[in-house]
């Protein structure tokens, strides 16, 4: 939301009031989310919806307004309605933010467990014991206790 805002105060001398267009089709473009969202975990609260969406536990599938081909479709129409290429300029914008955000989370995130005391101590647990799970004798995995949590049925 703040680089889309950013973005659109970046613009606004060269488009004027028009750049309210693309700045609300960006931020507007997460509301695909929502009605996947209700009909799987029925109503809940917008701050229910950001910490699941935030927490990685939301669906990675791909939603209408985040789509390649609609989005160059509306940027190829941008010549005929220029307001449908506004939305799609802002779109597009959103999803791409959205996959620079995709690149640089899985570094990021990793970073940040091992700077974690339980990160330091996981790689303390891996290295003291070969890299291999003490009980089953998985190798280059997660040490989890896997093997004291019982199996759901």
């Amino acid at each position: 939301m703040i680089l889309s805002t950013v973005a659109a105060v970046a613009a606004y001398p060269r488009l004027g009031r028009r750049v309210l267009v693309p700045w609300a089709a960006s931020l507007l473009a997460d509301l695909d989310h929502v009605p996947p969202y209700i009909a799987r975990n029925g109503v809940a609260s917008p701050a229910t919806m950001w910490r699941f969406f935030r927490s990685d536990r939301g669906d990675e599938h791909q939603h209408l307004l985040h789509r390649w081909p609609v989005i160059l479709v509306g940027l190829a129409m941008a010549p005929l309605t220029p307001f449908l290429g506004l939305v799609a300029a802002g779109l597009a914008f959103h999803r791409i933010l959205d996959d620079l955000h995709g690149l640089l989370k899985t570094p990021w995130r990793r970073l940040h467990w091992r700077m974690s005391a339980q990160g330091r101590l996981h790689a303390r647990l891996h290295r003291r014991d070969g890299h291999a799970c003490r009980v089953c004798g998985a190798m280059g995995q997660r040490l989890e206790l896997h093997h004291l949590t019982p199996e759901r049925t």
